[in-house]
């Protein structure tokens, strides 16, 4: 994660961070650099869905004796996670990207749609179409 030493927060990381982080987290060799790929995609991609494992291992805050998943500021709920991943969805042609977050994406509509306003859903739904028409064929068929 980059920290910007004007306001010593965590910054957007770049697109290839983001590549090179969803490659790692589905195809590397060492379980340690998975697990670290794994633990900073989830800051950036939540899906409010965390088993107390993930919540444990995930960039955290102690509470007492339950821990608080930390995500990247700009999200405060679901919907601003699902416009993340479509952003990033849109903007990646790697293939371990688009598995990661269509993953990612799919966990976060099954568990929070019924959450999101109908405004929220009928601007995820354009997104998705959008991406799929705008992907569709460089995406692998299992997506």
């Amino acid at each position: 994660m980059n920290v910007n030493q004007e306001t010593d927060g965590p910054v957007q990381p770049t697109l290839e961070q983001l590549d090179t982080w969803c490659e790692q987290a589905l195809s590397s060799a060492s379980s340690e650099a998975r697990e670290e790929a794994e633990r900073r995609l989830r800051y950036f991609f939540p899906t409010f869905s965390e088993t107390q494992a993930e919540l444990s291992d995930a960039y955290g805050i102690s509470s007492g004796q339950e821990r608080v998943l930390a995500v990247f500021p700009t999200i405060k709920g679901p919907a601003d996670a699902a416009r993340l991943m479509t952003w990033f969805l849109h903007q990646s042609a790697k293939v371990y990207s688009q598995t990661y977050v269509v993953r990612r994406l799919r966990t976060l509509v099954l568990n929070h749609l019924g959450v999101m306003a109908d405004d929220q859903k009928s601007a995820l739904r354009v997104s998705l179409l959008e991406a799929i028409r705008e992907k569709g064929s460089e995406m692998p068929a299992f997506l």
